[in-house]
């Protein structure tokens, strides 16, 4: 079941519209579509619903878009409306020619906070409206105008905001380097709202990754972001969303090691008391590190139909679910000599067959490292010879031993003897003329001598 109601409790502004829009686009059931699209149309008309201002007018692009979609849907009975847009559009054209009047006289007094300021209410103008393009364009036009690291700091999360609706993601690491580089500029680090900043850059960077499939820099971005972002950020995400998003990332990406460290033990920062505030996910992770297989795809699989709908897993959800089947057959193997595949294919929910064709893609792969005994349904790994392989890495470690100290030796005669370069060549010609010669001091040129006295000898 789809909790719409959830979704209006968790999000703010823009995140409320796309993510009931996106429910309303990929959802089969006609009921569940006509509440969604309601619910936006809804959300839509109140305006002011994001932290970036309290805008006279509302998300017109949005709402054509919902329209749009009920129309294909052959949804009748959400009234969308031609004479509330061109209401809307009214109230926005008299709002921007007021904030262009402004930005001229801002321009002519030249002082350069006010000028910043004129363009940041610009930007919020256009973002309110739906107009991202035009909203990025005028929020980096404040770049010119920052005085302090705050300011920078400003800019980079209302442009990487921008960038996440807008799905430029590669944007998004450009202004992050530069968000991270105001953040530590700024005096007062460990303050509350810095730090939370902080979060918000890694929260952006984290989603950022995601969309663009880079799944352990998305797990290493939310398992950065501390507690106290909280509903801060709830323009872009969710509370649970840090801990959902960086949990899957983890679980198809990281090792033991790794996940005991980072995301259980929280070694790192405060990860941990995400999972707390979302006890399915914590319930995941560790039936993950303690092999529980069963109850763990059991639980991915209850999981799937809401992940199906959400913004940012939805495209990625399958690619992610394959990684941690993959590391959970792995995580499986790796501590035995020889594996009955009957047991293990009764451990993750499967038949033998399909158990054999996903460990043949593995050792395919080179992820698994072994033999199928087809006839007796088992796993047989790769025995290799340690002491040959030993044997093996002192023969190689010795002859470079012995390469390196003929070379030193070599170079440690040289300049006994004052064996010298001389800056133009060689010849008694340049002695008159007065050119000191330097010493040898590189170990190439050493070889490149002893490379003749071989070739004399």
């Amino acid at each position: 079941m789809i909790d719409l109601d959830g979704i209006l409790s968790q999000y703010t502004g823009n995140a409320i519209i796309d993510r009931l829009l996106c429910i309303a686009a990929t959802t089969t059931s006609a009921d569940v579509a006509r509440d969604a699209l309601r619910k936006t149309k809804e959300a839509i008309e109140r305006g002011g619903l994001d932290e970036f201002s309290k805008p006279k007018t509302s998300n017109g692009v949005a709402y054509t878009r919902a329209k749009s979609l009920a129309e294909t849907l052959e949804i009748t009975d959400v009234d969308f409306t031609d004479d509330w847009l061109h209401e809307n559009n009214a109230r926005a054209r008299a709002e921007l020619a007021e904030l262009d009047k402004g930005l001229s006289e801002k321009i002519t007094e030249r002082v350069n906070e006010n000028i910043r300021m004129q363009f940041v209410e610009l930007g919020d103008h256009y973002y309110d409206r739906g107009d991202l393009k035009n909203a990025l364009a005028y929020y980096s036009r404040t770049r010119d105008y920052c005085s302090t690291p705050k300011h920078i700091l400003f800019m980079c999360l209302r442009v990487m905001a921008v960038c996440i609706e807008m799905n430029n993601f590669a944007h998004v690491g450009i202004h992050a380097t530069k968000a991270h580089r105001a953040l530590d500029d700024m005096a007062d680090g460990d303050d509350e709202s810095v730090l939370i900043s902080r979060a918000k850059v890694f929260c952006a960077c984290g989603i950022a990754n995601l969309r663009l499939g880079r799944y352990k820099d998305a797990a290493n971005d939310f398992s950065s972001i501390p507690v106290e972002i909280s509903t801060s950020y709830a323009s872009m995400c969710s509370a649970r969303d840090v801990a959902l998003y960086g949990a899957l990332c983890a679980l198809a990406t990281y090792n033991r090691t790794e996940l005991r460290d980072i995301v259980l033990n929280n070694k790192k920062n405060a990860f941990r008391a995400h999972l707390e505030a979302a006890s399915d996910v914590r319930e995941i992770v560790n039936t993950f590190f303690e092999s529980k297989y069963t109850t763990l795809f059991s639980a991915l699989e209850r999981l799937r139909p809401w992940l199906e709908h959400d913004l940012h897993l939805r495209e990625h959800i399958t690619s992610i679910y394959k990684r941690i089947r993959d590391r959970a057959l792995i995580q499986y193997c790796e501590p035995y000599i020889s594996v009955d595949l009957e047991i293990m294919a009764s451990a993750f929910n499967t038949t033998s067959l399909e158990l054999q064709r996903e460990i043949a893609t593995l050792i395919e792969n080179e992820k698994i490292s072994g033999r199928i005994d087809s006839q007796r349904n088992t796993l047989t790994s790769s025995s290799t010879n340690a002491r040959a392989d030993t044997l093996e890495q002192i023969l190689a470690d010795g002859e470079m031993h012995e390469q390196q100290t003929r070379s030193a030796l070599l170079r440690l005669s040289l300049l006994r003897n004052d064996v010298v370069v001389r800056a133009n060549g060689v010849g008694a010609k340049d002695d008159d003329a007065g050119v000191k010669p330097s010493r040898i001091s590189s170990m190439d040129v050493s070889m490149s001598m002893l490379g003749e006295r071989k070739a004399l000898s």
